[in-house]
């Protein structure tokens, strides 16, 4: 499983970066777990794309992190690409900006957390 953030940098242009939520306890006791800080959300989706499927670079409408169920899906900004695959996030924050593309050639499902 990896964990990345898209976010929009310097002048617009959309990055990737490897994202990892804080958590507490850091090393948690037998029979406890170790927690983030809430994201806020005010819905979910589930989203399915087609083989061949995909979307030309433009910004996120808004602030969304996607769990991806199955399938693989390339994202691309600013060059450079990654692969989602089943149990990966990527928190989507391009909302301004050149934004991403993204295309599959396999399919894909995704479960779509829409956040504040």
């Amino acid at each position: 499983m990896t964990m990345r953030r898209l976010y929009a940098g310097p002048g617009g242009a959309a990055r990737f970066e490897d994202w990892k939520p804080d958590l507490w306890p850091d090393v948690p006791e037998p029979g406890e777990l170790s927690v983030s800080t809430p994201l806020r959300a005010t819905g979910s989706l589930v989203v399915r794309a087609p083989a061949g499927g995909g979307h030309p670079e433009q910004p996120e409408a808004g602030r969304r992190l996607m769990v991806v169920l199955s399938g693989e899906c390339e994202v691309t900004a600013s060059g450079e690409t990654v692969i989602g695959r089943p149990g990966d996030l990527l928190l989507v924050e391009d909302t301004i900006g050149s934004g991403h593309s993204s295309r599959t050639d396999t399919g894909f499902e995704a479960l779509m957390i829409i956040l504040d």
